[in-house]
Protein backbone atom coordinates (compact mmCIF):
# COMPACT_ATOMS: atom_id res chain seq x y z
CA UNK A 1 0.00 0.00 0.00
CA UNK A 2 2.94 1.93 0.83
CA UNK A 3 4.56 1.80 -2.53
CA UNK A 4 1.19 2.68 -4.45
CA UNK A 5 1.16 5.81 -2.83
CA UNK A 6 5.00 6.93 -3.23
CA UNK A 7 3.76 5.79 -7.27
CA UNK A 8 0.48 8.24 -6.91
CA UNK A 9 2.92 11.13 -5.38
CA UNK A 10 5.22 10.73 -8.28
CA UNK A 11 2.56 10.56 -10.53
CA UNK A 12 0.97 13.86 -9.45
CA UNK A 13 4.04 15.70 -9.19
CA UNK A 14 4.91 15.13 -13.04
CA UNK A 15 1.90 15.63 -14.03
CA UNK A 16 2.28 18.94 -11.91
CA UNK A 17 5.44 20.30 -14.12
CA UNK A 18 3.78 19.18 -17.52
CA UNK A 19 0.74 21.38 -16.27
CA UNK A 20 3.56 23.90 -15.88
CA UNK A 21 5.55 24.37 -18.26
CA UNK A 22 1.97 23.85 -20.55
CA UNK A 23 1.38 27.09 -19.12
CA UNK A 24 4.12 29.37 -19.43
CA UNK A 25 4.40 27.96 -22.86
CA UNK A 26 0.39 29.20 -23.45
CA UNK A 27 1.07 32.43 -21.73
CA UNK A 28 1.29 34.73 -24.69
CA UNK A 29 4.71 36.59 -25.36
CA UNK A 30 6.65 34.83 -23.24
CA UNK A 31 9.12 33.03 -25.44
CA UNK A 32 8.54 36.49 -28.28
CA UNK A 33 9.77 38.29 -25.07
CA UNK A 34 13.24 36.14 -24.94
CA UNK A 35 13.52 36.47 -28.61
CA UNK A 36 12.14 40.14 -29.04
CA UNK A 37 15.40 41.63 -27.97
CA UNK A 38 17.80 39.31 -30.44
CA UNK A 39 19.04 40.61 -33.52
CA UNK A 40 20.40 38.30 -36.13
CA UNK A 41 22.08 40.07 -39.58
CA UNK A 42 20.68 39.32 -42.54
CA UNK A 43 22.05 41.67 -45.44
CA UNK A 44 25.76 43.15 -45.96
CA UNK A 45 26.01 45.52 -48.47
CA UNK A 46 28.87 47.91 -49.71
CA UNK A 47 29.38 50.35 -52.44
CA UNK A 48 31.43 53.48 -53.03
CA UNK A 49 30.20 57.23 -54.56
CA UNK A 50 30.13 60.32 -54.91
CA UNK A 51 28.06 63.42 -53.62
CA UNK A 52 29.35 67.25 -53.72
CA UNK A 53 32.53 65.74 -54.70
CA UNK A 54 33.48 63.39 -51.80
CA UNK A 55 34.28 60.20 -52.08
CA UNK A 56 32.10 57.97 -49.98
CA UNK A 57 32.42 54.44 -48.65
CA UNK A 58 29.03 52.71 -47.76
CA UNK A 59 28.65 49.64 -45.68
CA UNK A 60 24.56 48.47 -44.80
CA UNK A 61 24.00 45.62 -42.08
CA UNK A 62 20.68 44.21 -42.60
CA UNK A 63 19.00 43.27 -39.03
CA UNK A 64 16.09 41.03 -38.00
CA UNK A 65 14.49 42.15 -35.09
CA UNK A 66 13.93 45.97 -35.01
CA UNK A 67 15.75 49.01 -32.90
CA UNK A 68 19.32 47.73 -32.27
CA UNK A 69 21.65 49.76 -29.62
CA UNK A 70 25.53 50.40 -30.63
CA UNK A 71 28.08 52.17 -29.96
CA UNK A 72 31.16 53.54 -32.46
CA UNK A 73 34.89 54.22 -31.16
CA UNK A 74 38.35 54.49 -32.72
CA UNK A 75 40.95 52.98 -29.69
CA UNK A 76 44.30 54.65 -29.21
CA UNK A 77 46.11 51.62 -29.97
CA UNK A 78 44.62 51.05 -33.49
CA UNK A 79 43.63 54.71 -34.77
CA UNK A 80 43.07 53.11 -38.48
CA UNK A 81 40.23 50.75 -37.45
CA UNK A 82 36.78 52.02 -36.89
CA UNK A 83 34.64 49.80 -34.44
CA UNK A 84 31.09 49.60 -34.28
CA UNK A 85 29.67 47.73 -31.81
CA UNK A 86 25.94 46.30 -31.68
CA UNK A 87 23.76 45.19 -28.77
CA UNK A 88 22.16 41.90 -28.33
CA UNK A 89 23.22 40.87 -31.94
CA UNK A 90 24.71 37.51 -33.56
CA UNK A 91 26.22 37.42 -37.18
CA UNK A 92 23.92 35.03 -39.15
CA UNK A 93 24.75 33.88 -41.83
CA UNK A 94 27.17 36.94 -43.27
CA UNK A 95 30.71 36.36 -43.50
CA UNK A 96 32.36 36.90 -40.22
CA UNK A 97 35.71 38.64 -43.08
CA UNK A 98 35.04 40.47 -45.71
CA UNK A 99 37.45 42.19 -48.27
CA UNK A 100 36.49 45.69 -49.07
CA UNK A 101 36.92 48.26 -51.97
CA UNK A 102 41.31 48.94 -50.65
CA UNK A 103 40.95 52.55 -52.12
CA UNK A 104 39.33 53.84 -48.88
CA UNK A 105 39.39 50.84 -46.50
CA UNK A 106 40.81 47.27 -46.68
CA UNK A 107 38.48 44.79 -44.70
CA UNK A 108 35.48 44.37 -42.47
CA UNK A 109 35.74 41.86 -39.44
CA UNK A 110 32.77 40.71 -37.13
CA UNK A 111 33.40 39.32 -34.03
CA UNK A 112 31.13 38.44 -31.12
CA UNK A 113 31.77 40.05 -28.05
CA UNK A 114 31.48 38.29 -25.01
CA UNK A 115 27.84 35.82 -25.73
CA UNK A 116 25.83 39.10 -26.63
CA UNK A 117 27.23 41.94 -28.30
CA UNK A 118 28.62 41.87 -32.16
CA UNK A 119 31.81 44.05 -32.82
CA UNK A 120 31.85 45.54 -36.80
CA UNK A 121 35.66 46.51 -36.92
CA UNK A 122 36.54 48.21 -40.23
CA UNK A 123 40.56 48.77 -41.24
CA UNK A 124 41.16 52.03 -43.10
CA UNK A 125 43.74 53.24 -44.91
CA UNK A 126 44.27 56.25 -43.12
CA UNK A 127 43.54 57.26 -38.83
CA UNK A 128 39.60 57.85 -38.45
CA UNK A 129 39.00 61.60 -37.50
CA UNK A 130 35.34 61.49 -35.66
CA UNK A 131 34.54 64.12 -38.89
CA UNK A 132 35.65 61.20 -41.20
CA UNK A 133 32.28 58.58 -40.76
CA UNK A 134 28.68 58.59 -39.64
CA UNK A 135 26.77 55.97 -38.56
CA UNK A 136 22.94 55.63 -38.46
CA UNK A 137 19.87 53.52 -39.02
CA UNK A 138 17.49 53.59 -42.30
CA UNK A 139 14.03 51.32 -42.43
CA UNK A 140 13.20 48.76 -43.88
CA UNK A 141 13.56 49.53 -48.45
CA UNK A 142 10.22 47.47 -49.63
CA UNK A 143 10.77 48.52 -52.91
CA UNK A 144 14.76 48.07 -52.71
CA UNK A 145 14.11 44.82 -51.02
CA UNK A 146 16.05 45.79 -48.04
CA UNK A 147 15.51 45.19 -44.79
CA UNK A 148 16.14 47.61 -41.60
CA UNK A 149 19.92 48.12 -41.43
CA UNK A 150 22.43 50.01 -39.72
CA UNK A 151 24.76 52.08 -42.35
CA UNK A 152 28.10 53.07 -41.74
CA UNK A 153 29.30 55.88 -44.16
CA UNK A 154 33.31 57.02 -44.33
CA UNK A 155 34.32 59.76 -46.28
CA UNK A 156 37.80 59.31 -48.07
CA UNK A 157 38.98 62.74 -48.18
CA UNK A 158 38.45 63.15 -44.14
CA UNK A 159 40.92 60.28 -43.55
CA UNK A 160 43.69 62.57 -45.41
CA UNK A 161 47.15 63.24 -43.89
CA UNK A 162 45.80 66.24 -42.43
CA UNK A 163 44.22 63.56 -39.56
CA UNK A 164 47.67 61.80 -39.64
CA UNK A 165 49.50 61.38 -36.32
CA UNK A 166 52.99 62.73 -36.83
CA UNK A 167 55.67 60.36 -36.68
CA UNK A 168 57.61 60.53 -33.71
CA UNK A 169 61.17 62.08 -33.37
CA UNK A 170 63.71 59.35 -32.47
CA UNK A 171 63.62 58.12 -29.10
CA UNK A 172 66.87 57.46 -26.88
CA UNK A 173 67.12 55.59 -23.71
CA UNK A 174 69.59 55.55 -20.95
CA UNK A 175 72.09 52.98 -20.17
CA UNK A 176 72.76 51.94 -23.78
CA UNK A 177 75.83 54.34 -24.19
CA UNK A 178 78.72 51.64 -25.79
CA UNK A 179 76.29 48.34 -25.42
CA UNK A 180 77.07 45.87 -28.24
CA UNK A 181 73.66 44.53 -29.29
CA UNK A 182 72.72 41.85 -32.31
CA UNK A 183 69.32 42.09 -33.87
CA UNK A 184 67.86 39.14 -36.01
CA UNK A 185 64.83 40.30 -38.19
CA UNK A 186 63.22 36.75 -38.23
CA UNK A 187 63.02 35.52 -42.01
CA UNK A 188 63.49 37.39 -45.49
CA UNK A 189 64.58 36.72 -48.74
CA UNK A 190 63.09 33.43 -49.88
CA UNK A 191 61.18 32.95 -46.48
CA UNK A 192 58.68 34.93 -46.10
CA UNK A 193 57.55 33.52 -42.36
CA UNK A 194 53.82 33.74 -41.54
CA UNK A 195 51.42 35.30 -44.27
CA UNK A 196 48.31 37.29 -42.61
CA UNK A 197 44.82 37.05 -43.55
CA UNK A 198 45.36 40.42 -45.50
CA UNK A 199 48.67 39.12 -47.10
CA UNK A 200 51.33 40.61 -44.64
CA UNK A 201 54.50 38.82 -44.60
CA UNK A 202 55.90 38.45 -41.35
CA UNK A 203 59.50 39.30 -42.94
CA UNK A 204 58.85 42.37 -43.71
CA UNK A 205 56.92 43.25 -40.20
CA UNK A 206 59.76 41.98 -38.99
CA UNK A 207 62.15 44.16 -40.79
CA UNK A 208 60.32 47.15 -40.21
CA UNK A 209 60.49 46.80 -36.74
CA UNK A 210 63.90 45.78 -36.21
CA UNK A 211 65.40 48.82 -38.07
CA UNK A 212 63.19 51.21 -35.86
CA UNK A 213 64.43 49.05 -33.06
CA UNK A 214 68.27 49.42 -34.79
CA UNK A 215 67.97 53.36 -35.47
CA UNK A 216 66.57 53.89 -31.56
CA UNK A 217 69.73 52.03 -30.26
CA UNK A 218 72.10 53.68 -32.36
CA UNK A 219 70.43 56.79 -31.18
CA UNK A 220 70.92 56.07 -27.46
CA UNK A 221 74.41 55.33 -28.26
CA UNK A 222 74.43 51.52 -29.01
CA UNK A 223 76.74 49.61 -31.51
CA UNK A 224 74.15 47.56 -33.11
CA UNK A 225 74.63 44.63 -35.37
CA UNK A 226 71.89 43.04 -37.62
CA UNK A 227 71.34 39.36 -39.30
CA UNK A 228 70.17 41.53 -42.03
CA UNK A 229 68.54 44.74 -42.88
CA UNK A 230 67.00 44.08 -45.98
CA UNK A 231 65.00 41.61 -47.59
CA UNK A 232 67.57 38.74 -48.00
CA UNK A 233 68.37 35.26 -46.40
CA UNK A 234 71.52 35.33 -43.99
CA UNK A 235 73.16 31.45 -45.59
CA UNK A 236 71.67 32.39 -48.71
CA UNK A 237 68.03 31.54 -50.96
CA UNK A 238 66.20 28.24 -50.01
CA UNK A 239 69.25 26.84 -47.41
CA UNK A 240 68.01 24.25 -44.70
CA UNK A 241 66.43 25.67 -41.96
CA UNK A 242 69.33 24.55 -39.75
CA UNK A 243 72.15 26.43 -41.94
CA UNK A 244 69.63 29.66 -42.49
CA UNK A 245 69.75 29.66 -38.30
CA UNK A 246 73.45 29.23 -37.62
CA UNK A 247 74.16 31.62 -40.47
CA UNK A 248 72.25 34.09 -37.65
CA UNK A 249 73.81 32.45 -34.43
CA UNK A 250 77.44 33.50 -36.74
CA UNK A 251 76.88 36.97 -36.99
CA UNK A 252 76.03 37.01 -33.10
CA UNK A 253 79.41 35.06 -32.01
CA UNK A 254 81.37 36.30 -34.40
CA UNK A 255 82.04 38.97 -32.28
CA UNK A 256 82.91 38.02 -28.60
CA UNK A 257 82.10 41.41 -27.83
CA UNK A 258 78.52 41.12 -28.51
CA UNK A 259 75.94 41.58 -25.52
CA UNK A 260 72.65 40.09 -26.45
CA UNK A 261 70.91 39.11 -29.24
CA UNK A 262 67.33 39.81 -29.73
CA UNK A 263 65.36 38.04 -32.51
CA UNK A 264 62.05 40.09 -33.64
CA UNK A 265 59.12 37.80 -34.97
CA UNK A 266 55.30 37.71 -35.75
CA UNK A 267 53.41 35.26 -34.30
CA UNK A 268 50.51 32.91 -36.29
CA UNK A 269 47.96 30.40 -35.15
CA UNK A 270 45.16 28.48 -37.25
CA UNK A 271 42.41 30.28 -35.39
CA UNK A 272 42.26 34.36 -35.96
CA UNK A 273 41.03 34.73 -32.25
CA UNK A 274 44.74 34.04 -31.14
CA UNK A 275 46.44 37.02 -29.91
CA UNK A 276 48.86 38.65 -27.46
CA UNK A 277 52.97 39.35 -27.27
CA UNK A 278 55.12 36.69 -25.74
CA UNK A 279 59.06 37.05 -25.36
CA UNK A 280 61.14 33.54 -25.48
CA UNK A 281 64.46 32.58 -23.61
CA UNK A 282 66.63 29.61 -23.02
CA UNK A 283 65.72 27.98 -19.63
CA UNK A 284 69.25 27.48 -18.69
CA UNK A 285 70.52 31.59 -19.22
CA UNK A 286 69.80 33.59 -16.19
CA UNK A 287 70.32 36.50 -18.18
CA UNK A 288 68.15 35.69 -21.15
CA UNK A 289 65.27 35.42 -18.58
CA UNK A 290 66.10 38.83 -17.09
CA UNK A 291 66.30 40.47 -20.88
CA UNK A 292 63.04 38.43 -21.74
CA UNK A 293 60.99 39.83 -18.98
CA UNK A 294 62.14 43.44 -19.16
CA UNK A 295 61.18 43.50 -23.26
CA UNK A 296 57.82 41.33 -22.62
CA UNK A 297 57.42 43.98 -19.48
CA UNK A 298 57.93 47.26 -21.52
CA UNK A 299 55.59 45.65 -24.78
CA UNK A 300 52.80 44.87 -22.51
CA UNK A 301 53.13 48.41 -20.84
CA UNK A 302 53.53 50.41 -23.85
CA UNK A 303 51.24 48.69 -26.78
CA UNK A 304 48.50 47.14 -24.52
CA UNK A 305 48.54 43.97 -26.41
CA UNK A 306 47.62 41.01 -24.76
CA UNK A 307 50.33 39.55 -21.85
CA UNK A 308 51.54 35.62 -22.92
CA UNK A 309 54.68 36.16 -20.80
CA UNK A 310 57.61 35.70 -21.00
CA UNK A 311 58.41 31.53 -21.70
CA UNK A 312 61.00 29.18 -22.08
CA UNK A 313 61.65 27.79 -25.42
CA UNK A 314 64.63 25.51 -27.36
CA UNK A 315 64.65 27.94 -30.37
CA UNK A 316 68.12 27.68 -32.31
CA UNK A 317 69.00 30.69 -32.08
CA UNK A 318 68.53 30.72 -28.20
CA UNK A 319 70.52 27.78 -27.84
CA UNK A 320 73.64 28.21 -30.08
CA UNK A 321 74.02 31.83 -29.05
CA UNK A 322 77.00 32.96 -26.84
CA UNK A 323 75.60 35.45 -25.26
CA UNK A 324 72.02 35.99 -23.30
CA UNK A 325 69.45 35.59 -26.47
CA UNK A 326 65.66 36.25 -26.91
CA UNK A 327 62.53 35.89 -29.37
CA UNK A 328 59.81 37.95 -29.52
CA UNK A 329 57.16 37.28 -30.91
CA UNK A 330 55.39 40.86 -31.34
CA UNK A 331 51.57 39.90 -32.05
CA UNK A 332 50.04 37.44 -33.97
CA UNK A 333 50.13 38.71 -37.87
CA UNK A 334 47.14 35.73 -38.32
CA UNK A 335 44.79 37.64 -36.12
CA UNK A 336 43.01 40.49 -38.59
CA UNK A 337 43.53 43.23 -35.86
CA UNK A 338 47.07 42.51 -35.28
CA UNK A 339 48.31 41.97 -38.50
CA UNK A 340 46.61 45.81 -38.96
CA UNK A 341 48.76 46.61 -36.38
CA UNK A 342 52.01 45.09 -37.40
CA UNK A 343 51.73 46.77 -40.26
CA UNK A 344 51.11 49.92 -39.77
CA UNK A 345 54.12 52.86 -39.61
CA UNK A 346 53.45 54.02 -35.90
CA UNK A 347 52.96 50.64 -34.51
CA UNK A 348 55.82 49.18 -35.86
CA UNK A 349 57.56 52.37 -34.11
CA UNK A 350 55.62 51.85 -30.60
CA UNK A 351 56.71 48.48 -30.58
CA UNK A 352 60.01 48.81 -31.81
CA UNK A 353 60.16 51.67 -28.84
CA UNK A 354 59.45 49.71 -26.22
CA UNK A 355 61.32 47.05 -27.24
CA UNK A 356 64.47 49.42 -26.68
CA UNK A 357 62.66 50.88 -23.68
CA UNK A 358 63.26 46.75 -22.15
CA UNK A 359 66.85 46.48 -23.47
CA UNK A 360 67.42 49.62 -21.16
CA UNK A 361 66.17 48.46 -18.14
CA UNK A 362 67.62 44.86 -18.61
CA UNK A 363 71.46 46.73 -18.90
CA UNK A 364 70.23 48.99 -16.00
CA UNK A 365 69.80 46.33 -13.53
CA UNK A 366 73.21 44.39 -13.81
Amino acid sequence: MLLNLIRQRLWQMTMAVFLLVGMLVAIPGVNQAQAAGAHELNYFNYETYTHEGRNWLRIELGLKGGEVNYTTNVRELTPKQLHVVLEDTSRGKVKSDISLDRKIAKYLTMRQEGSNNLDVMISLNKPVADQAYKVYTADKDRKAKKPYRLVIEIAADKLASEYEVEKPQVDAFEGLQGRKIVLDPGHGGSDSGAIGPNGLKEKDAALAISQNVANILRNSGAIVTMTRDTDVDVYGPMASDRNELQARVDVGNRDAGNQIFVSIHCNAFTSPTAHGTGTYYFASSFRGQLLAESINDAIVADTGLADRGPQTARFYVLKNSNMPAVLIETAFISNYQEEALLGDEEFQYKIAAAICKGISQYFRMK
